[in-house]
């Protein structure tokens, strides 16, 4: 048992629970219900009574006196990766912090279990959005599909390592990759929903949204065939990662531009550019 009294507005006891009780399937079956009001079928991967069952998988609930205040399991896929599953609050008792607690629980126990990469899947919809924001504020960033998981638009797959500190460096090297590579889906995963692109001087965004920085690429950047960038010089000042890159392909010539580059919970949240001339 662990009693989590400062992280919640209210005392709640978090239990290893054996699946049993009316309460917790009723729980279960709002989550699933849940699910199934805002996905389509096919992009449910939520888990029934019985999966949740497996021998693979440690489930547990949070309680103040009588009363289940929410739930979240944990699928062990081998010994250092683990998945989040079922994470549920009672209605009646969201925003006081309930889904905050037990995703710190469950973050321990895995650590305790040796499990040093933690992913999960969430839905894109804006229904989802709480549960984001939620585990990127614990350190999760947005990546690509994972164990047995699918790409689809419906889902957002997300990652934390429990090991060291993510490198603010490595989604912009990522992009670069990715923009060398010309490979779509891997360069907007470097990127946040909310990205922010400006061409200064200019003082508004040239793009807006993951939306519009994908559509441009697509059309604009990705279809020429000459189109690779290099870094000729890079530095780090706190979340801001500044390169010095030079660009070919996009005229005759190659062109330089000096890019600062905004890193939140492992994703470029913003980037401005600075042309040479």
């Amino acid at each position: 048992m662990m009693m989590h009294p400062q992280s919640t507005s209210v005392f709640m006891n978090i239990i290893l629970d054996p699946l049993e009780s009316s309460a917790v399937i009723a729980l279960l079956q709002g989550h699933l219900a849940d699910m199934y009001a805002t996905s389509p079928a096919e992009s449910v991967h939520a888990l029934d009574l019985s999966k949740l069952k497996a021998p693979d998988i440690r489930f547990w609930t949070g309680w103040e006196n009588d009363a289940l205040l929410g739930c979240v399991a944990l699928k062990q896929h081998s010994a250092g990766i683990g998945e989040i599953k079922s994470m549920r609050t009672d209605p009646k008792v969201r925003g006081k912090g309930i889904g905050r607690a037990l995703l710190q629980h469950v973050l321990a126990e895995a650590a305790a279990l040796g499990i040093d990469t933690l992913y999960l899947e969430t839905g894109s919809m804006d229904f989802f959005k709480p549960a984001r924001s939620l585990y990127q504020s614990a350190g999760f960033v947005f990546c690509g599909p994972f164990a047995d998981y699918q790409d689809d638009e419906n889902s957002c797959f997300m990652v934390k390592s429990l090991l060291a500190a993510p490198d603010v460096r490595e989604p912009v090297q990522r992009q670069l990759d990715a923009y060398n590579a010309k490979d779509l889906a891997a360069f907007c995963r470097c990127y946040h929903p909310d990205i922010a692109i400006y061409r200064m001087p200019a003082s508004s965004p040239a793009l807006q949204g993951l939306a519009a920085l994908r559509q441009f690429y697509a059309s604009e950047r990705f279809t020429l065939p000459a189109l690779r960038a290099e870094v000729l010089s890079r530095m780090v000042v706190g979340n801001k990662v500044i390169d010095h890159e030079r660009v070919h392909g996009l005229s005759d010539t190659p062109s330089e531009v000096a890019v600062v580059y905004e890193v939140e919970a492992g994703l470029i949240k913003s980037a401005w550019f600075y042309p040479a001339s």
